[in-house]
């Protein structure tokens, strides 16, 4: 496309000269001239590289894949390396100093709360709504069952979930919601990595927790023992279109919408001080992604890009699994120091309190754990 852009640049350029034979005003002169210098001028040195990291599969949906593949480091005078792995495997490498900036779900959110975090939130990604809850048909539990109607029937459900990502998230979230208001004496809870969650109670309220990832999760689902799962992406997909087996019980848009804990993009700190520049021109090409993914226009487009990359077919991906924020959401989730987007990075905060180590009094505040004028000056046009 761009040679092919370059010919039409050249031939319009020849055309004109041929009109302008003769007398050719001064103005003219001028502009040829101008071109003249503009073909023989050196490109711009890029800034610099950045090493970024995005997951695995249903890339259309995913703002670095489209950052790549539409080229947008050439256009902002970045240099993008992108490798493809899991959450765990991008926050170890931004810890390590292995990798510049990355993407992360929710799951790995807590690390921005840590002591000595060397991590920081550049922006929040998308409005997530691929977690959800799965129940085999044949129970008594229904497609977008209540809350009182899931504390009453999970209780000695066998649930299927990888703890340790946003399906734990997820899973948490939706017992707390569903434990509102009651007893000690009267709550769910269930074995998570780091015990009972909430403390334990009567045995009548544990969910059985089978804790597997959410590539084991169709596997883990062969065998009727397990009752119901938490999972997503191409796994909730796939276990959603079979219809004559499994129901949705709970979504966050459905159950969760006031805890909704959006993915985000981080940059290890280290590299964000020292490279303001780049940051900024990775942040600005984000951006530009995030926009064109967002209008329903470009969809097809970014499936035709996705399926090479991911190896997936077209029905693999699912527009429906988040919200997905133009530049103006973006520029308005950011644009004061209490608009939404610290609401929702207050709610990334409050779903992990109380695990991993992390406490209330001593964890920082939502908004100490962003870099905020990146993402400012990203969306001030």
């Amino acid at each position: 496309m761009k040679k092919a852009l370059a010919l039409v640049l050249a031939l319009t350029m020849a055309l004109a000269l041929l009109a302008g034979c003769g007398s050719t005003p001064a103005s003219s002169a001028a502009s040829a001239s101008s071109a003249d210098s503009a073909s023989t001028a050196e490109p711009a040195e890029p800034l610099g590289t950045v090493r970024y990291g995005i997951h695995q599969g249903a890339s259309a949906t995913q703002a670095g894949f489209l950052l790549d593949a539409l080229e947008l480091d050439d256009a902002h005078n970045f240099v993008g390396e992108v490798t493809v792995t899991t959450g765990p495997n991008v926050y170890s490498a931004l810890a390590a100093g292995d990798m510049d900036i990355g993407y992360l779900g929710n799951g790995m959110g807590w690390h921005y709360f840590e002591d000595d975090a060397k991590i920081a939130i550049l922006t929040i990604d998308n409005l997530t709504n691929d977690d959800r809850l799965l129940v085999r048909n044949g129970l008594d539990i229904g497609e977008n069952e209540p809350l009182e109607g899931l504390y009453e029937k999970l209780p000695g459900k066998t649930l299927a979930c990888d703890l340790t990502t946003t399906p734990g998230t997820f899973l948490k979230s939706l017992v707390n919601a569903m434990n509102e208001d009651k007893e000690d004496a009267d709550k769910i809870w269930y074995e998570d990595v780091e015990g009972a969650y909430p403390l334990k109670g009567s045995a009548d309220k544990e969910i059985i927790i089978l804790n597997t990832t959410n590539a084991n999760i169709t596997a883990a689902m062969q065998d009727t023992a397990v009752d119901c799962c938490i999972c997503f992406a191409n796994t909730r997909r796939a276990l959603e279109k079979d219809t004559e087996n499994y129901l949705v019980a709970a979504t966050t848009f459905t159950h969760l919408s006031n805890t909704i804990t959006p993915s985000t993009w981080a940059v290890n700190k280290d590299f964000a001080e020292a490279n303001p520049e780049l940051v900024q021109a990775f942040v600005d090409a984000l951006v530009d992604a995030m926009d064109y993914r967002a209008d329903e226009a470009n969809w097809e487009s970014c499936v035709e890009m996705a399926i090479p990359f991911d190896q997936l077919s077209e029905e693999d991906y699912d527009r429906d699994a988040a919200y997905w924020p133009t530049k103006e959401d973006l520029k308005g989730y950011w644009e004061t120091d209490d608009s939404i987007g610290f609401t929702y990075l207050e709610q990334i905060r409050n779903s992990h309190m109380g695990s991993n180590g992390l406490s209330a009094d001593t964890a920082p505040q939502a908004k100490d754990v962003i870099m905020v004028d990146f993402i400012r000056n990203a969306t001030a046009d």
